[in-house]
């Protein structure tokens, strides 16, 4: 595992977060974000953060294994 700073999509619903995923950057989270916002209820909360996570990377794709937010 590796620890780096990256930029995330979180998916919230009624508080807590249910989703996230690791993005190529601020524009490929905010693209995904407005793809998202526009197919799901208005009961989610879908954001991009900057955060501190642990990457583990299985056949090439990057999974969040644990995080914590960069101010």
């Amino acid at each position: 595992m590796v620890t780096k700073v990256i930029i995330a999509l979180l998916l919230f619903s009624q508080g807590t977060m249910i989703e996230h995923t690791v993005t190529d950057g601020v524009k490929d989270c905010l693209e995904k974000k407005r793809i998202m916002e526009r197919n799901m209820s208005d009961t989610v909360r879908i954001s991009c953060a900057k955060v501190e996570a642990q990457i583990e990377t299985v056949e090439g794709v990057e999974f969040i294994r644990s995080m914590s937010k960069v101010n």
